[in-house]
């Protein structure tokens, strides 16, 4: 069947997937090369260790000021000052030489990138149909992928003739390509005439519409969706974190290859967005429901990970790669329902910045509890216990978004979306 999705909206979408992949490539930058920094600054991973915690704050954080400042102001304007910011950061950075100070300047990356999110998930729900929606979501979270797996098939390879810090110049020098791209490119794509005014379904822009007043049914709603995203972002960042760890200590993988396994897990994330986006459009309307069934599909990924390390542990290191692959695409699965399509449903309310900022900031939340959280059960018990509680978190995120799928199904109902 032929695609509907009009050229108008795949510019929109490709252009703010080079935003987001930009944002990207100077946030993740300074995490993938740790080894590296640690080794020529001669400091303890520990000590640099609260140089990515500041980041991790202050952008989890900032989610929530963004959020509000997105339907406040244009968010054309919020997106470059973000970018601009970012690029002072990555600069600075060059020149920091002591930890507090490289603490400071990424805490303030980490704001500068929070910056982004909320604008751009306005700018799709203003100017985007509910489909075009869902394919510019897919694209701009795919394009978060790209860097990740650009940033660590790339940088070892720069680190060999060059040093870190001038890699960190490099990013620089493309977020500032970036923002000249994207006041040359923003009134071309974005233009004052409607998109797909021919579609009945196609909502009005939000600056168009009277905001009405958010039902109190909907906050029941969040309150099970807030859990459910946190538990998303343990998941997602804490078995991404730990699983060259996981399989260092496990399988004795060499510490070059269980960084680099890395890349499987972001490969296996770029697919997963088309995937799960396919699935939501076809099979479920509803996307926290939608939500549900992807919690309850890595709860039997990850038991199925726990069986394989018990009781098949001398083969079980290419099954435990691919399965804790599975599980973080799954992870962003959850994130692309709960973080990227809820959000548009407050189109009515005004307040789509807002709540798009507002859930986002849950994922860091729980991204903060599962960095020593997972370290911690590791040490104490052994990885087997700890990979049943990954089977626990997905169970009780499956649990918590079906029942805020049922309070969730009213709002669709009433705005028939």
């Amino acid at each position: 069947m032929k695609s509907t999705i009009s050229k108008k909206t795949k510019k929109i979408a490709y252009l703010l997937a080079v935003v987001y992949f930009t944002s990207y490539c100077m946030r993740v930058n300074l995490a993938v090369m740790l080894v590296k920094i640690c080794s020529e600054m001669q400091v303890e991973k520990s000590a640099l260790a609260i140089v990515i915690t500041g980041l991790t704050v202050a952008y989890g954080t900032g989610q929530i000021i963004s959020g509000f400042l997105g339907d406040r102001f244009k968010p054309q304007h919020i997106i470059p000052a973000g970018l601009f910011l970012a690029v002072v950061c990555n600069v600075g950075i060059f020149f920091a030489s002591t930890i507090p100070a490289m603490t400071v300047i990424w805490s303030v990356n980490g704001f500068a990138h929070a910056l982004l999110w909320p604008p751009i998930v306005r700018l799709m729900s203003t100017h985007l149909s509910a489909e075009d929606y869902s394919f510019a979501a897919v694209r701009v979270n795919q394009g978060s992928s790209i860097a990740t797996i650009a940033l660590y098939l790339f940088c070892p390879l720069l680190l060999g003739f060059m040093e870190w810090r001038t890699i960190m110049l490099l990013c620089a020098a493309w977020g500032t390509v970036m923002i000249v791209l994207w006041f040359i490119l923003y009134p071309r794509v974005f233009t004052k005439t409607e998109m797909n005014k021919d579609k009945a379904e196609s909502p009005a822009p939000v600056a168009e519409q009277k905001a009405l007043p958010i039902p109190f049914y909907i906050f029941g709603a969040i309150s099970l969706i807030m859990p459910g995203i946190m538990l998303q972002g343990m998941l997602r960042d804490g078995v991404t974190n730990w699983m060259p760890s996981f399989l260092l200590e496990t399988f004795g993988l060499s510490e070059e290859n269980s960084i680099v396994s890395t890349v499987i897990l972001a490969i296996f994330t770029m697919i997963s967005y088309s995937a799960f986006g396919a699935l939501q459009k076809k099979f479920f309307r509803n996307e926290v429901k939608c939500a549900s069934a992807i919690f309850g599909g890595s709860a039997i990924v990850c038991a199925l990970l726990f069986l394989v390390n018990v009781f098949a542990p001398a083969t079980a290191l290419v099954p435990s790669l691919l399965l804790m692959a599975l599980t973080v695409a799954a992870m962003h699965g959850v994130n692309l329902m709960l973080i990227a399509i809820v959000p548009r449903r407050f189109v009515p309310f005004g307040k789509v910045s807002t709540y798009s900022g507002i859930l986002n900031a849950c994922t860091y939340v729980g991204a903060a509890i599962s960095t020593y959280g997972f370290a911690a059960l590791a040490e104490t018990f052994d990885w087997n216990f700890t990979i049943l509680t990954w089977v626990a978190i997905s169970s009780v995120g499956a649990v918590v978004c079906f029942f805020g799928a049922r309070i969730w199904r009213k709002h669709l109902d009433a705005h028939k979306f």
